[in-house]
């Protein structure tokens, strides 16, 4: 067998355990881009299958941040949130929905990564934001307040905020 033939058989092996590896555990924030720098939408969407959930938060100067979200609206669900996630893309986040104002604490339990948590209240502003806030370790987990009531808390990657200049008093939109 020709060099040639090895190398593009080898090529083609670690492309393809490549994405195995990425459809079954999603590690990498992999996304096709079109010519206008647009994400494409996945082409190979089942029918009856849910479109992607978003919202887009305002900024001053005009621009938008789009953020994809997974919405968890029920007790079961928000308790759990992002436990034991060890990825979240960019700009992927948690969306958690309440049926009013609340103002409960949140905390890291059993969170491996860092996150930003931004507190919306029911008109859409955010009311508070907590930068980096770290897993709890084995001694101590604090509580997370907001200063003020909220009906939405989303939850994206530590750093998130700043990068985007997201602050307190900006609007958002879900797309839900």
């Amino acid at each position: 067998m020709s060099n040639h033939l090895k190398l593009l058989i080898y090529i083609g092996t670690i492309v393809g355990i490549f994405c195995l590896v990425q459809e079954k555990f999603d590690l990498f924030n992999v996304r096709l881009i079109d010519g206008n720098g647009e994400q494409v939408e996945n082409m190979d969407n089942k029918e009856g299958e849910e479109d992607e959930k978003y919202l887009e938060i305002y900024i001053p100067n005009g621009l938008r941040v789009r953020v994809n979200v997974e919405v968890v609206d029920t007790e079961d669900s928000r308790a759990k949130g992002l436990s034991s996630r060890r990825y979240l893309g960019d700009y992927d986040g948690m969306l958690f929905v309440f049926e009013k104002e609340v103002d409960n604490p949140f905390w890291m339990k059993d969170m491996l990564i860092p996150i930003d948590i931004i507190f919306i209240d029911s008109k859409g502003y955010i009311v508070d934001i907590k930068v980096d806030e770290q897993p709890c370790d084995a001694t101590y987990c604090p509580q997370i307040y907001s200063k003020d009531p909220y009906r939405y808390v989303l939850e994206v990657n530590a750093g998130f905020c700043e990068e985007n200049e997201i602050e307190i008093g900006y609007s958002m939109v879900q797309y839900l």
